[in-house]
């Protein structure tokens, strides 16, 4: 039984899984420090924060301030609709998932809803998933699992019935392993065709 029979959900990551968000982000890690240290002077920020972790801080010192938090991340992403680089391989796969119709597709994303939803039509998918959860919907990042139980509230979903493509250990396989959730890691793998178990790609 291949891995599409098994699990009817296909949870999704979107930056550097579906398409790249050409964000420099050592750099936007120094701008969002010096940002949230000014918004927020009494929050504390680790040295070696990154952006998301830096959110996850800023959103549990100040969960009333979601829209300050999110700025910075906002004027980043929005100067880059249009620019996202499509993935072609797992563009390809999502479009022969959808086509089948086995299979019901989703996104969890550390990146803004707009953004998603910008590069999705970029590339051709928007009809392809049934539901969009970026980080300002969620209100944390991955790997906290909020956005899970998000989809479970609103679409019935069970984790038993569910695998994640994603690109990065700690926050899509964090999220993961927190919820029993199989994860491919597109870092690592060289075939999605043959490592997600569906056979030879389609062209």
């Amino acid at each position: 039984m291949s891995r599409c029979d098994q699990y009817n959900v296909v949870l999704f990551d979107y930056d550097s899984t579906i398409a790249k968000v050409p964000v420099d982000w050592p750099q936007a890690r120094l701008g969002y420090r010096a940002y949230l240290e000014d918004c927020f002077p009494a929050l504390v920020l680790p040295e070696s924060a990154r952006v998301d972790e830096m959110e996850a801080l800023a959103l549990k010192h100040a969960p009333d301030s979601k829209d300050r938090v999110f700025r910075f991340r906002f004027d980043l992403e929005s100067a880059l609709d249009g620019a996202h680089e499509a993935l072609p391989e797992i563009c390809e796969f999502i479009q022969h998932l959808a086509e089948e119709g086995n299979s019901r597709l989703f996104i969890v994303s550390n990146n803004l809803h707009s953004t998603v939803d910008s590069g999705l039509k970029q590339l051709g998918l928007s009809d392809a998933f049934e539901a969009i959860l970026g980080v300002d919907d969620v209100g944390l990042p991955k790997p906290e699992t909020r956005a899970f139980k998000m989809l479970q509230e609103s679409y019935g979903l069970s984790a038993e019935d569910c695998i994640f493509i994603g690109d990065n250990d700690r926050t899509d396989g964090g999220f993961c392993r927190a919820l029993g959730i199989p994860f491919i890691n597109m870092a690592l793998q060289q075939n999605l065709w043959v490592n997600f178990g569906s056979g030879k790609s389609p062209s």
